[in-house]
């Protein structure tokens, strides 16, 4: 008679994590938000001293959220998918755990604007979503740290159960952004009549009026021309 495979049990530190990654991206399609939590979860989990979160953007990995605040950073700091134990890892789809000094990796690639390359514990997981790298998880320690198959095990699971919330709050994320693009052009759209109106120009010389308006107030062109159609609705009372 054939046996039947008894089911996994899950240890208790396991389940909670899983709750916790339900609670946290659960109908939560704000991508800012769902990357900080994670990156808090991932933290609580490994106690790192540092956490970075990497998606990847067109050919490059962008760093998107961070443990510690890195408002300069954030957005700002890419690199390619051959650089670094970064790339690497996106590039393999391979966890990498360094105990101590991983800037002696020769993968390493030091980025000048984060002192925490100079950690000595790294641990680099690929977030996938249906065989898709997303991005990259990467955990550091000051001190050396030799990570535990449970830890990485942990990491491993947060990243795949928090791909498909991560890919959701991308595909959010740009139709918001396709969305202000398009409100944005009719705004702009709106203001250029107003002013081909009033001072009888082309559409070209509105536009590089809203254009020098919008560079010496320091200005978006948005607010600009929202200011130019309120304007001219008072005058119209």
């Amino acid at each position: 008679m054939k046996k039947t495979a008894k089911p996994q049990i899950r240890s208790s530190q396991e389940l909670k994590l899983l709750r916790e990654i339900i609670e946290t991206v659960s109908y939560n399609l704000d991508l800012k938000e769902v990357l900080g939590r994670i990156v808090k979860i991932v933290s609580g989990v490994t106690r790192a001293d540092s956490c970075f979160l990497y998606l990847i953007d067109d050919s490059s990995l962008v760093l998107r959220a961070s443990l510690n605040p890195k408002p300069l950073e954030i957005g700002n700091i890419k690199l390619k998918l051959s650089e670094g134990i970064t790339g690497w890892v996106a590039t393999n789809k391979k966890t990498v755990a360094i105990a101590k000094k991983a800037y002696n990796d020769k993968r390493f690639k030091f980025v000048n604007s984060l002192p925490e390359d100079k950690f000595e514990g790294f641990l680099s997981v690929p977030i996938i979503y249906r065989d898709k790298v997303l991005g990259v998880i990467n955990v550091q320690h000051s001190k050396p740290r030799s990570y535990s198959q449970n830890e990485i095990i942990l990491l491993e699971l947060v990243a795949k159960a928090t791909g498909g919330a991560i890919e959701n709050g991308m595909l959010f994320s740009e139709k918001e952004a396709l969305k202000e693009a398009l409100e944005t052009r009719k705004i702009i759209e709106k203001a250029k009549g107003i002013l081909m109106s009033e001072f009888s120009i082309s559409e070209d010389e509105a536009y590089k009026l809203l254009h020098k308006k919008s560079m010496d107030k320091r200005m978006s062109m948005k607010e600009i021309a929202n200011a130019i159609i309120i304007s001219a609705e008072f005058k119209k009372t």
